[in-house]
């Protein structure tokens, strides 16, 4: 099993979590899946069908593109409510359509997914700043969705 598949595995299961890109650290429950970006290399990362989309920058930002509206438009709790950290801007339940409510996945499972996206492609040198394609010094954001916004520092660390 990858690590970010056992992440949203525990979280599902009601694990809480924590991440920080800065300090490249996954911590589930009492365990860290990552520490300070080393890991089990016996261990893929991440599971994704669509691996060979992820060959280049342009393939991971548009997954993570599709990961942000997932987490964006999530159901929220109060679990999820009470985190401390949100790296990412996702919607109130007032925000959030009917239609989309119904196929809405729990706010704390879409989070464990994009964040953990969001590291392991860090840990693995996948995702990396480039100026010209992340069209800024600082941050980037996306143009299907100016709300997803990735600061140079998260991806660069300390």
């Amino acid at each position: 099993m990858s690590i970010q598949l056992e992440l949203i595995e525990r979280v599902s299961g009601g694990e809480h979590f924590h991440i920080d890109f800065e300090k490249r650290n996954m911590k589930v429950g009492r365990d860290y899946l990552i520490k300070d970006g080393k890991f089990d290399e016996s261990r893929k990362l991440l599971y994704c069908s669509d691996s060979h989309e992820l060959q280049n920058l342009y393939g991971v930002l548009r997954k993570l593109e599709q990961l942000y509206k997932r987490y964006k438009y999530s159901l929220p709790s109060e679990r999820s409510d009470n985190k401390r950290r949100h790296y990412f801007k996702a919607l109130p339940m007032e925000e959030i359509t009917d239609e989309q409510l119904i196929v809405a996945e729990r706010r704390e499972v879409s989070q464990a997914a994009l964040e953990g996206f969001v590291l392991c492609m860090i840990v693995s040198g996948q995702l990396v700043w480039d100026e010209k394609i992340m069209n800024g010094k600082w941050f980037y954001q996306s143009k299907t969705d100016p709300d997803l916004v990735l600061l140079r520092s998260w991806v660069e660390g300390k």
